[in-house]
Order: structure tokens, then sequence, then C-alpha cells
């Protein structure tokens, strides 16, 4: 008795499979000469009205080719030059999916209407999500479009990032360099931004997938993550060999003959008293460096303002390291003491 109950039971759960299975087949209404079909494996054979369409199969038409596809109230009618695959998934405990996947050509869809969206159109340049909804999409090379005749037909924009409900007698349209454009008889769709996504499919002739660049930009650590300081936020150091050329130039004048490489302000002390024999007074001592107000007086108290290299040591006449020795006797005490700023 046990055995029979079990026999029972096991009919049940197979008569709804089997007849799950045949209600998931797309069957050919009606074909032409030129349309062919493929699993994948470059062996293309011809498809005649009658034939059920293998799942996952890509489907070709010719210049001439035609074919209608129909499962229960759905169907899909290929137009000529027309390249696309047929995907159903389904279970026990999940609804029956398809995901239809366009390269190029021309489709016209009706799709029966549920509560929850399961069908998708996947094109390189857009992806169609509906509910139930009779709608055509077409594709080229550059460039691909939704228009609705019926229902409600989520568009979405891989690249650009944008999305729109597109209803009846409104269209929707995404080029390979351009964002979404829409358009309609009575209204326009509106456009809202969602992230840039990946095409799951190049366009014909192209190896590139739609968005995947954007994608990969927008995945980058910016330079604030990576470690690195930016170049401002170093301290500026004088790099010039603290030498004045032709001994004996006015330290205020701007520069003079050195160059400072620093970048920001950089902060050197001056030396420590700057000594130049200038004969009477001391020689004039040049605060190397960025020297900014260099002004380094004879014989008074200057105030040497600069990021030198070697501690802003002024070389007065002939002298080295800020004791510049002139040609006279006299020691003229600058005290050029300052700190640069």
């Amino acid at each position: 008795m046990f055995a029979s109950f079990r026999f029972i039971v096991l009919a049940f759960l197979l008569v709804p499979v089997s007849s799950f299975a045949a209600n998931d087949d797309w069957r050919v209404a009606k074909a032409t000469n030129e349309v062919r079909y493929s699993l994948g494996d470059a062996t293309w054979l011809e498809l005649r009205a009658g034939d059920v369409l293998p799942n996952r199969a890509w489907v070709e038409t010719g210049a001439r080719g035609r074919a209608i596809l129909v499962r229960g109230i759905e169907r899909i009618e290929f137009q000529p030059n027309t390249s696309a695959s047929i995907t159903t998934t389904s279970g026990f405990f999940s609804s029956r999916k398809t995901q239809i996947t366009q390269q190029i050509g021309s489709l016209e869809l009706e799709i029966e209407k549920r509560s929850q969206p399961h069908t998708t159109v996947q094109t390189p340049y857009l992806a169609a999500v509906v509910k139930g909804t009779v709608f055509h999409v077409s594709v080229s090379k550059t460039a691909a479009s939704v228009k609705v005749d019926r229902g409600l037909v989520q568009v979405t924009s891989f690249a650009s990032g944008q999305q729109a409900n597109v209803g009846p007698k409104q269209s929707a349209s995404v080029g390979a360099k351009t964002g979404m454009s829409v358009a309609g008889q009575e209204a326009r769709p509106s456009i809202t931004s969602v992230p840039a996504s990946v095409a799951q499919i190049p366009a014909a002739g192209s190896k590139k997938l739609a968005g995947e660049r954007q994608v990969n930009s927008n995945n980058k650590p910016s330079k604030a993550d990576d470690g690195t300081k930016p170049a401002s936020d170093a301290k500026g150091k004088s790099h010039s060999g603290g030498k004045n050329i032709g001994g004996g130039r006015p330290s205020n004048e701007n520069n003079g003959s050195d160059r400072s490489r620093g970048a920001g302000n950089g902060n050197g002390k001056s030396g420590d008293s700057g000594h130049g024999n200038g004969g009477n007074n001391g020689a004039k001592g040049n605060n190397s460096g960025s020297g900014n107000h260099g002004n380094s007086a004879s014989g008074n108290n200057g105030n040497g303002h600069g990021s030198s290299g070697n501690n802003g040591n002024g070389k007065g006449g002939s002298g080295n390291n800020g004791n510049g020795k002139g040609n006279g006797n006299g020691n003229g005490n600058g005290n050029g003491n300052g700190k640069g700023r």
C-alpha cells in the first residue's frame, strides 16, 4: 500500500513538471527560408514552422528572413537581419523568467501580463524590463531603441546611467556615444539617474561592452585613498647653492642671481652674523635662497627674509659662507640675523 501511495505522489508531481516544461517552450508558428538557429557550437540548423526552439538557442534571419515564435499567448516576431537568443528559467518555487539577448535587428514582442517583471530584453546599449506589454526593440551597430504600444517598459541605459518608464505611444533611444533620449505623442517619459552598469553583449562587429569603462572608472580609488600626498602639502625648501654671482650686489634685489626651487614658504635662518669686509662698512651680503626681501644692509641690522639652502649665509665680496672678506681691512658687522618666512 505504501508503494502505491508513493507511485501516486510521484505521478502527481511529474504531471505538472511535464506540463510546465511544455509551457516554457517557444514554438515556431511561421518561418521563411532564411531562418536558422544555433546552440552556440558554430553549427547552424534551419528553423521551420512547427519546430520547438531549444532553450538558450540563437536565432538569425537573413535579408528576407522572418520568423514568429509563440508560447501560450506570448509572441515574438523576428524581422529581417536580426540575431537574438531566448533563455527561459523556472523552478518549483520560482516563477518563470525569460531573457532575450538581442545583438542586432528588430523584434516585435507581445508578453503576458503578470504582477512582477518576468521578461527582459538585453541589447548592447540598453535593457528593457517588462511585466506584460506589446513593444518593439530595434538595434543597430551604434544605437538601440524601444517603442511601446501597450503596457509599461522600464528602459535602462548602461553607459550613461539613465532610466525611464516608457508607456504607450512613447519611445526611448540610447546611442553608442550619447545618453538616453525619450519621445512621446502626448507626453514624454521622465528620465532618472541610476548607477552605470555593463552590457551583457557587445554591438555587432565590436568586442567592447557598453558601460564597462564607466563602471571601471567609478571603481578606481581616489588619490586621497592611495596614501600619496599632494605636492602642495610638502614644505618647500630652497635648493639654491647660495651662490652670489658678482659679489657685492645689494641684497634687496629680489631673487638676485639665486634660484629657489622650493614649493611653499621655506623657513631658513640667515646664518650667524654675516660679517663682510666691504672696505669701509663691510661687504653687502646677499641672502641666498628664494629671497623675497633679502635686505642685509651694510653695517646696519639687516633682516634677511628667505629660505636659504645653505642657512642663508650671504656672500659679500669674494668671501664664502657669509664671512665675506672684502678688499678693505675694516670689519663692518652687519648683524644680518634674520629668520626667513
